[in-house]
């Protein structure tokens, strides 16, 4: 089945020191608990991360693809896995590992004419 269209973007600027933890996180609970307990998901998102740091950081960028924002939210998903109290330690893990928060925005095709 082809994949829906870019549809969301989230940009996530990580202490560069802590790049390799936040990939492991990510590994460790994000995926285990999206396979879980949104397994229609993991085909719809994908993670890329830059090259080279720069200014202590290196940014971490999340495309996903359908849907509308509420289903990429971490919260519940990781609260389905883990609990209430689980997923905010999680999500406070992963703060730990940030430079600022996370940005992101909703996106619409832009018709090119092509």
């Amino acid at each position: 089945m082809p994949r829906p269209q870019l549809s969301m973007i989230a940009i996530n600027p990580v202490i560069a020191d802590r790049a390799g933890d936040f990939e492991d996180w990510l590994r460790t609970v994000l995926v285990p608990a999206t396979r879980d307990h949104h397994p229609e998901l993991l085909d719809r998102w994908e993670v890329l991360r830059a090259t080279k740091e720069e200014d202590g950081q290196v940014i971490f960028t999340f495309l996903f693809y359908g849907g509308k924002a509420a289903e990429w939210q971490m919260e519940p998903i990781l609260a389905r896995a883990l609990g209430a109290e689980g997923a905010r330690r999680a999500l406070e893990n992963m703060l730990a590992m940030m430079k600022s928060l996370q940005y992101g925005w909703q996106l619409t095709p832009v018709d090119l004419g092509s």
